[in-house]
């Protein structure tokens, strides 16, 4: 096993293995689209509407091992697309922590992968965030390698399924809600970004609505074709 790996294929603290493993009222907390191994939600504390994640059903702590795996990116393909042709251009990103109590998790010891629609570079505006910061292009399958056992994080603007290329920043200190921080600032909201004092309702409400919407709809139409 991966020594990123946690041993539980479910975990009973887990949030995500909980919304996996039970259905909720919330729409928030219900995936609007799954496989047998993986579920896309809208992410609580949502800046951007059509902000979804990709999380593996097993218990997980980042993504370096599913990133090798054409199973995790079909799924993570489909998802970049509904969230494409509903809001525009995608860009991804992780937040690889190394352990579950990780600050670099965000409060979230299960690897997800955030897929937003944004209209600016997000390598540069990190980049411009915190010029300290030391960035190395990567590609998605070389990231247990390249990130040498420290956390990491890792961010791709042009995701694509059989080779998705971006930027690696390997972290000497645990670091939480970086890129969060960094869209935040961005788009003019700088003090909203932790999500768990913004939960962002509306604008999550109404992506779920939008992305079940798609779903519904390229199911009816693949049924009628």
């Amino acid at each position: 096993m991966n020594r990123f790996q946690a041993k539980e294929e479910i975990k009973s603290d887990c949030r995500f293995c909980d919304y996996m493993s039970q259905s909720s009222n919330s729409p928030i907390d219900t995936p609007w689209m799954s496989s047998s191994k993986h579920s896309a939600f809208v992410s609580v504390g949502a800046l951007i509407e059509g902000w979804s994640l990709v999380v593996p059903k097993k218990h997980i702590i980042n993504l370096s091992s599913e990133y090798k795996s054409s199973e995790f990116w079909n799924f993570a393909s489909e998802t970049i697309s509904a969230v494409q042709e509903s809001y525009g251009r995608v860009t991804i990103f992780e937040h690889g922590a190394f352990k579950a109590e990780s600050l670099t998790g965000c409060g979230t010891g299960h690897a997800h992968l955030h897929v937003v629609p944004l209209d600016f570079s997000l390598i540069e505006a990190a980049k411009e965030f915190n010029p300290d910061m030391k960035w190395e292009e990567c590609c998605a399958d070389e990231i247990t390698e390249k990130s040498q056992g420290q956390e990491y994080l890792f961010v791709s603007e042009k995701p694509q399924r059989n080779s998705t290329n971006g930027y690696i920043c390997r972290l000497k200190d645990e670091t939480s809600q970086f890129f969060r921080r960094v869209i935040a600032l961005k788009i003019g909201k700088p003090n909203e970004f932790d999500y768990k004092k913004f939960k962002m309702t509306e604008i999550a409400n109404s992506s779920v609505e939008t992305l079940t919407d798609y779903c519904w709809k390229k199911a009816n139409s693949s049924r009628t074709a």
